[in-house]
């Protein structure tokens, strides 16, 4: 079972057309046909039928609608969940030079910490040649100056 497969499905139910459907993907039309004849294939169904111009759902289509849009939904959580655990979080070593840190930085770490809520930053006010050798020597992960 190929979960690309229901995403097309999905996507050729709201985009009306096979071509539309491929646009939104950025794949070919015979790609989306492709999925669509396997899914088909799959599950011994006909998911469309063709009425004039346009294919159209058939019955058996229209029952999977609300499970294909459950499962999709699922897929979309499972996503956002991977992403909330792929929060930056540590230590974070910033040298910077003393004006840079008294006049800049505070709207930079404001917007850092919002960013990045889980990193531990540590600040350490250098002159630019002491910057460069902690960075030279591991001590500090970013020098700023």
């Amino acid at each position: 079972m190929d979960l690309r497969r229901f995403i097309t499905l999905k996507t050729v139910v709201e985009e009306g057309s096979f071509l539309r459907a491929s646009q939104k993907l950025c794949c070919t039309q015979s790609t989306v046909t492709f999925h669509i004849q396997q899914f088909e294939r799959e599950f011994s169904l006909q998911l469309f039928e063709k009425i004039g111009r346009r294919m159209c759902l058939t019955n058996e289509g229209k029952k999977l609608m609300p499970h294909i849009h459950e499962l999709t939904r699922v897929m979309e959580s499972i996503r956002e969940a991977a992403r909330q655990d792929a929060e930056p979080g540590g230590e974070l070593r910033v040298a910077t030079g003393e004006t840079l840190l008294a006049y800049k930085m505070p709207q930079v770490l404001q917007r850092f910490k919002l960013r990045a809520p889980n990193v531990r930053l540590s600040l350490q006010s250098l002159n630019c040649y002491v910057i460069r050798d902690a960075l030279l020597n591991d001590e500090v992960d970013l020098g700023v100056f």
